[in-house]
Formats: structure tokens, sequence, C-alpha cells
């Protein structure tokens, strides 16, 4: 059986960041690279794509290059 708490999680930061959703417009643009480069480095980022891993969600459509989803794609 399924916990329900388990299938939502909590909003964090990266759902609403704005440099974000820059990069999903425009991931050539300067400020859409540099988003995806700090998403190499940032330990949010990491934590926030881990998280969407851990309760089943469609890894994220920019960034997701790099971290947990590289690792888990052969599941």
């Amino acid at each position: 059986m399924s916990n329900n708490n388990e299938a939502l999680r909590e909003p964090m930061s990266c759902d609403t960041c704005k440099l974000r959703k820059v990069a999903l417009n425009s991931p050539k643009s300067i400020l859409g690279r540099f988003w995806i480069w700090h998403t190499a480095l940032c330990p949010g980022w990491k934590k926030y794509v881990k998280t969407c891993w851990e309760h089943g969600e469609e890894p994220p459509q920019v960034g997701s290059r790099r971290g947990f989803w590289a690792d888990r794609s052969g599941k």
C-alpha cells in the first residue's frame, strides 16, 4: 500500500525560480546557459531533482543532463 503523504511533495524554490523560467523559454541565451551551468553546482537544484525523482515525477526539461537523472536513466 502506498502512503498518500508520499504522493505530494512540497513546493520548492526551484519550482518558481525566475531564472529557470528564462532558461526554459530560451536555453541558448546567456541567462539560459548561465542557469544550466548553475545547475551543475547548486546543492538546492540537486535536492530538487532528487525530490522529484523520489516522487516519480518526470525530469526537468532544462538542467536535467546533470545530477541524479543521468545516474538513474537505466532503471
